[in-house]
């Protein structure tokens, strides 16, 4: 047998001096040898899982922070436009008050124009 990483002192002792191990002893050392490499995998996998557990929970926490400023930035956005309309609806009222028969004349045109494009 092989002095490596899963090599147990008593292979090296059998190896260097007295001659044949028994089956039942390389056995054993096989055993023990499948017992730390499967500890070893363990070991690599339960690490290997907590890292991707910690990047799942990291990416949630940035999709969740995207979300939430997205739906602010949203809010703002839509809190500016009916800013815009109300005071676009103030000016029409003002310019309607203002000059009532331009705004009838402006509201006749517009009619001609349509009814114009709408026959062709």
């Amino acid at each position: 047998m092989a002095t490596g990483l899963f090599s147990s002192s008593s292979t090296r002792k059998h190896n260097g001096g007295s001659g044949e191990t028994s089956i039942q002893d390389q056995l054993d050392e096989i055993r023990n040898d499948v017992g730390k490499l499967v500890a070893l995998l363990a070991d690599r996998g339960l690490a290997a899982s907590e890292e991707a557990k910690a990047r799942a929970q990291g990416a949630r926490a940035r999709a969740a922070t995207d979300l939430e400023d997205l739906l602010a930035s949203g809010e703002q956005m839509l809190s500016e436009l009916r800013g815009r309309y109300a005071d676009t609806e103030r000016q029409l009222r003002t310019v309607v008050r203002e000059h009532p028969v331009a705004t009838l004349g402006t509201a006749a045109v517009i009619g001609l124009i349509a009814a114009a494009v709408l026959r062709r």
